[in-house]
This record gives C-alpha cells, sequence and structure tokens, in this order.
C-alpha cells in the first residue's frame, strides 16, 4: 500500500510544483497586461518632446536662426561712443598762455557711424545664403524627427512581435502540461510505465524554459523601447495590443517608382541636401562680390572738456562753452578698391565653386539613397506578403497535423518522439507566421511613410 500511495503523492507534488510555475508566467504576463499602456502614437509624441538628440537639433536651429538674423542686422547702420580721460603729467600751458610744469586734464568724447552702401552684393547674398542654411536646418530637424519615429515604430512592432512569440511559448507550455496531467493519472492506475511520465515532463520542462528565454526577449524588446523615449523608469511600461486588419495592408503596397515621386519632392532629406546647395551657390555670390569695390557712408562727431583751458584775457573756459566751441562733425564716403590680396579672392572663388559640386554631389546622393530605400521597402512589403499568406496554410495545416499526432500520441499509436516533433513543427511555423506578419507590417508602414502618411498602427 505504501508503495503505490508513494508515486502517487510525488506524482501530485510534481504536478503542483509545474502548475505554479505556469501559473506565475502567467500572472506575470497578466501584471504586464494590467500596466501602464502605451500606443504607438503616444511614445513617438513623446520621444518628439523629450529625446535629448532631438533637442540637440532643436537648439541647432535655433542657433541658424540667430546666424540668419545676423546676416540681416548687417544692412543696419553702425554706432559705437567713445570716450576717454586723459592726464598730462609735465610741461602744459596755463591761462597766462605760457608753459609751466603742471598736470593737465582732457575729457575727450564722440559718437561714429557708418553703413554700407554698396559691397558686391555681398550683403543680400549672405542673407540668403544664411536663409537656406536655415531652411537646411529646419529640414534637418524634421528629418532627425522622422527617422525618430521610424525607429520607435520599429522597436514597438518587436514588442509586439515578441508579446505574440511569447504567447506561443506560453501555448507550447499549456499543451506539454495537459499531457503531463493526463500521463500522471494513467500512471497512476497502471496503465502506462513511469519512464514515459518522465519523457512528458522533459518536454514541459523544455517549453518551459523556451518560455522563460521568450519572456526576457519580450522584456528586453520593452527595454529598447523605454531608453529609446528615454524614460526614467521603465519596470511599469508596456504598450497597447492594437487590432491590426492584415487582410487591407495589400491595398495600400504602391509602386516603389510611385512612393518615390512623392518622396523624392517632399521628404526633409531631400529638401535639406537641395537647400544646402542652393546656399553654396550663394556663399559663391558672396564671394566673388569680394571682387568689386565696396563704399560705405560714415559720420563722426566729437567733443571734449579741458579743464585747463582758458580765455584770451585769462579767464577759465566753462564746461558749456566748451562744448560748444570742441563740437565738431563729419561725414565722410569710403571707398576701399581691392587691387592685389595675394589671390585670396581667386582661391576663395575656386574653392566655392567646389562647394557647389560637392553640394550637387550631395542631393544625387540622398535621392538614390532615398530610392534604394524605397525600392527595399517594396520588395520586403511583396515578399513579405507572399509569405505571410503562405504562412496562413501552412499553420493552419501543420495544426490539423497536430491534432492528428496528438490523437495518435493519445491512442498509443506515436511515441513521445513523433507527438514532441508535430508539437515543435506546429511552434515553429507560428513564428515564422508571426516573423511575416511583422515583417510585412513594418514594410507597408515604412511605405506609407514615404508616401507622407503618419506613422500609426
Amino acid at each position: 500500500m505504501r508503495r503505490s500511495i508513494q508515486p502517487i503523492t510525488k506524482n501530485h507534488s510534481r504536478m503542483k510544483k509545474y502548475i505554479i510555475t505556469v501559473f506565475s508566467i502567467l500572472l506575470f504576463s497578466g501584471a504586464l497586461q494590467a500596466q501602464e499602456k502605451w500606443t504607438l502614437e503616444k511614445c513617438i509624441n513623446y520621444a518628439l518632446e523629450n529625446n535629448l538628440s532631438l533637442k540637440s537639433s532643436k537648439l541647432n536651429t535655433e542657433s541658424q536662426e540667430i546666424r540668419f538674423q545676423q546676416a540681416k542686422n548687417q544692412r543696419l547702420p553702425s554706432l559705437s561712443a567713445y570716450g576717454s580721460y586723459n592726464l598730462g603729467i609735465g610741461q602744459s600751458k596755463n591761462k597766462f598762455d605760457t608753459y609751466e610744469n603742471k598736470n593737465s586734464q582732457s575729457y575727450p568724447a564722440g559718437l561714429n557711424s557708418s553703413i554700407e552702401i554698396f559691397s558686391g552684393f555681398q550683403t543680400q547674398n549672405r542673407i540668403k545664403a544664411q536663409e537656406f542654411t536655415l531652411l537646411a536646418s529646419l529640414e534637418d530637424l524634421k528629418k532627425a524627427r522622422e527617422s525618430m519615429a521610424v525607429n520607435i515604430a520599429s522597436a514597438y512592432l518587436q514588442v509586439l512581435y515578441n508579446k505574440e512569440l511569447y504567447q506561443v511559448a506560453l501555448e507550447q507550455v499549456s499543451l506539454s502540461q495537459t499531457q503531463v496531467t493526463r500521463y500522471e493519472s494513467m500512471a497512476a492506475l497502471g496503465k502506462i510505465p513511469k519512464g514515459q511520465v518522465f519523457e512528458i515532463q522533459a518536454q514541459m520542462s523544455k517549453d518551459k524554459l523556451n518560455a522563460t528565454q521568450s519572456l526576457s526577449t519580450l522584456q528586453l524588446s520593452l527595454l529598447d523601447l523605454s531608453q529609446m523615449l528615454d524614460l526614467a523608469e521603465w519596470s511599469n511600461f508596456d504598450i497597447v495590443i492594437p487590432e491590426i486588419n492584415m487582410t487591407s495592408l495589400g491595398i495600400k503596397i504602391n509602386p516603389a517608382d510611385e512612393v518615390f515621386s512623392y518622396a523624392v519632392v517632399n521628404k526633409a532629406s531631400v529638401k535639406a541636401s537641395e537647400l544646402r546647395l542652393e546656399s553654396s551657390k550663394k556663399s559663391l555670390k558672396v564671394t566673388e562680390g569680394a571682387i568689386y569695390p565696396s563704399l560705405s557712408l560714415s559720420a563722426n562727431y566729437s567733443n571734449g572738456y579741458y579743464p585747463d583751458s582758458y580765455n584770451p584775457d585769462g579767464s577759465s573756459i566753462g564746461l558749456l562753452d566748451q562744448l560748444d566751441i570742441n563740437s565738431r562733425t563729419s561725414v565722410g564716403l569710403n571707398l576701399n578698391i581691392p587691387i592685389f590680396n595675394r589671390f585670396d579672392t581667386r582661391n576663395n572663388i575656386k574653392l566655392s565653386k567646389i562647394d557647389i559640386e560637392n553640394a550637387k554631389l550631395e542631393v544625387e546622393s540622398t535621392k538614390k539613397a532615398l530610392y534604394k530605400d524605397i525600392q527595399q521597402a517594396w520588395f520586403n512589403a511583396t515578399t513579405a506578403s507572399v509569405k505571410y499568406e503562405a504562412t496562413i496554410d501552412a499553420v493552419k495545416n501543420t495544426e490539423e497535423a497536430y491534432r492528428f499526432a496528438e490523437e495518435k500520441f493519445n491512442n498509443g499509436r506515436a511515441t513521445i518522439y513523433e507527438f514532441n516533433e508535430a508539437k515543435t513543427k506546429l511552434a515553429s511555423v507560428k513564428s515564422d507566421q508571426l516573423q511575416a506578419k511583422y515583417n510585412y507590417l513594418f514594410s507597408v508602414k515604412i511605405l506609407d511613410f514615404y508616401k507622407g502618411e503618419t506613422l500609426k498602427l
């Protein structure tokens, strides 16, 4: 009697331990569902507001705005004031118009102003060059925001993919648990040898290990996404699982050339390179302007007070009288004609022309890179579509094959190895379907992005 009770007690203890383990995994999964949920839109908006690299790009744009304003301000006249106090030690005139050894003081002051009249159109071209640079910087910021949105979407889909893989792993644990429970009951009644129970338990342990690894991968992908968002605390971070209509995705796959025709005109990367080309052209005009003479208008007002100034009769000249007497105003035109500056201007023009050629190459390179990216996204979308459609039938047929193998196994007409092989194939096919599904989904979303659509699920 003791011999018959002891195995039953062991089996029940083992079963309890397995149930607790599976329950713990499911409980963790439920805890994830109870945590704060982030939609893709929320993730993208949060990153656009808080990401440090985007903040740095924004500061660069603000710097360009200041430089543009500085260029425009060059059209304004300049104005400066000066003043000084001078102390003379030694011989100086006294009120009798004779020299004596004494200290003297003076307080000269004045105003200077100048304005550019002509400088070979350098100021106007410098303003336009800075304007194009500013616009290119704004497009760079837009490009950085777009790249951030794409990276967030990719990480978000990776989490969704890992969540579904985790569910597949849990299904495998559940299937194995059903067989373990059944075999333990049969072994307790003496219908099967205890060795078969150990075999099915070994398979369940393997499935539990796979589920644990899958859970770890899921947690790591959540950590990666939270780090992209620069979240200080990620332990309560989780995302919303949206309803995705896979049947409607194929309708959205436009030809690559059609997508490129829109993207080459509207995408920030192309616009930024084209604006930098225009800035280079204006910079060449600025450099060429140094060939021409420059003309400016200047004005000066000066005055001063000299405590040791005297009238012919020997009386001291007061402050107000001195300010009236010493007042001086001048206006002048300043012409500067470049004759020879060691070929600096000529060489600077050559360098500016080289900059233009480099900017042209950058435009072409950007367009070609964009076209390659669109072609790759279109190819990925079409091939993933075909693969996903194929996996639908594969999953359906593999599920039927698994049910047939399970029935044979339960009736003693198949070995544990045949059953495990069927179960493993089912998990593999489902994993392949998930991979094809999310590759398909991401590729379609990338094409939508190139068409100017908002990234959303």
